[in-house]
C-alpha cells in the first residue's frame, strides 16, 4: 500500500534552513516496527506518524514520533510540523484566526494554535506546563571547560549559572559567554568519562548564551553529548520546557510574563527560531513555543501488506 508523506522545515520560513520533519498524516493502520523502519530509511531526526483519535472528534489527532533509533515520548518540532501539514493538506479545519488543535503524544497531551490569514497557515504555537525538578550539583567549571574543549573563561558565571534539569529528559544547561564559543565548542568523550559528569545521568547538554549575532534574538543554544555527533547540531525544541526551568531558578527572572526568540544553528548549519512566552506565576510556570515552517516535498512510500500489524500498539 502506499503511504504519503511530507517533509517540512520548521522553526524558519525558509527552504533548506530550520529543522526537518517527515510527517505521515494517514498512519493509523502502521504497525509501532514499521514505523520505526519508515524513520531509519528516511533518516531524518525525527518523523511523526498522525493518527486520527475519532472521525467524530475535528482536530483531534495522536502523534507518534520516531527517531531513526527509537520512539520518543515528547517533540516540539513534529508538532509544528504535524499541525502544519495537516492545515495546509486540508485534514484539519481552521475554524478560526488561531485554531486549537488536540495533540496527544505518550508524554502527555498538548494543544496547538494554528494562525491562519486567508486559509494560508502563518504560524503554529503549542501551549504546555512544565513541570521540573532542579539540581545545582553539577560538574565544576573546570571539568565542564574540559568537557566541551574550552578555557574556563569562556563559560558564564555572573548572569547564570550552569544547571541539571529533569523535565521528562535531564539536560545540563550550561550558560556560555560568547556566541563563538558555542560554534567552536566540542564534546571530549575523555573530559566527559573522567568527570563527574556521566554520574548525573544527563546524556545532553545545551550550551547557551545571551551573546547572539542576531539583533532579533535573545540567545543562542546549541546541543551536545555523548550521543550527538561532533559536527552535529541538531533541534533544541525538546529541550525548551528544560531551559525555561533553568531561567526561573535565577533571581533576575522575576514574577510575570517574559516573551523571547531563541536561536540555533546558521544559516550553514539549518538556523532555526523559536518563539517562546513563558509565563512564569508564583503556583505554575507555562510556556507557549511557537514558529512557522515551509513544506518542501512530498512523497511516497510503499508499505508492504504484511506490514499492517498491531495497530493498536
Amino acid at each position: 500500500m502506499d503511504y504519503r508523506y511530507y517533509i517540512a522545515d520548521v522553526f524558519t520560513d525558509q527552504i533548506f534552513q530550520g529543522a526537518q520533519i517527515a510527517v505521515f498524516p494517514d498512519a493509523q493502520d502502521l504497525s509501532q516496527d514499521t514505523m520505526l523502519r519508515i524513520a531509519k530509511e528516511l533518516n531524518l531526526s525525527e518523523t511523526v506518524f498522525v493518527i486520527k483519535c475519532t472521525e467524530e472528534a475535528d482536530n483531534q489527532f495522536r502523534l507518534r514520533t520516531f527517531s531513526p533509533q527509537k520512539e520518543l515520548d515528547f517533540g516540539g518540532h513534529p508538532l509544528i510540523a504535524a499541525a502544519w501539514v495537516l492545515a495546509s493538506i486540508g485534514k484539519l479545519k481552521l475554524t478560526e484566526i488561531h485554531t486549537p488543535v488536540i495533540f496527544e503524544q505518550s508524554a502527555g497531551t498538548v494543544t496547538a494554535y494554528v494562525t491562519a490569514e486567508a486559509d494560508q497557515v502563518k504560524l503554529v504555537q503549542f501551549t504546555m506546563p512544565v513541570v521540573a525538578t532542579v539540581d545545582r550539583f553539577v560538574p565544576t567549571d573546570s571539568e565542564l571547560a574540559s568537557i566541551l574543549s574550552l578555557d574556563i573563561e569562556e563559560l558564564e558565571n555572573k548572569k547564570f549559572n550552569p544547571m541539571l534539569v529533569f523535565c521528562g529528559k535531564k539536560y545540563l544547561i550550561i550558560p556560555i559567554r560568547q556566541y563563538t564559543s558555542i560554534g567552536k565548542a566540542r564534546f571530549n568523550f575523555k573530559a566527559w568519562s573522567s568527570s563527574s559528569a556521566p554520574s548525573t545521568l544527563a546524556n545532553e547538554m545545551l550550551l547557551v548564551t545571551s551573546n547572539t549575532r542576531n539583533e532579533s534574538t535573545d540567545f543562542h543554544a546549541r546541543l551536545v553529548g555523548p550521543d550527538i555527533g561532533l559536527q552535529d547540531d541538531p533541534p533544541i525544541g525538546s529541550s525548551i520546557p528544560a531551559f525555561c526551568a533553568f531561567l526561573r531558578e535565577h533571581q533576575q527572572i522575576k514574577k510575570g510574563t517574559y516573551v523571547f526568540m531563541i536561536d540555533r544553528g546558521t544559516e550553514i548549519t539549518r538556523k532555526s527560531v523559536l518563539n517562546v512566552e513563558m509565563d512564569n506565576k508564583p503556583e505554575n510556570l507555562v510556556i507557549r513555543v511557537g514558529g512557522p515552517a515551509v513544506l518542501v516535498c512530498e512523497g511516497t512510500i510503499k508499505i508492504p501488506a504484511k506490514s499492517f500489524v498491531d495497530k493498536a500498539d
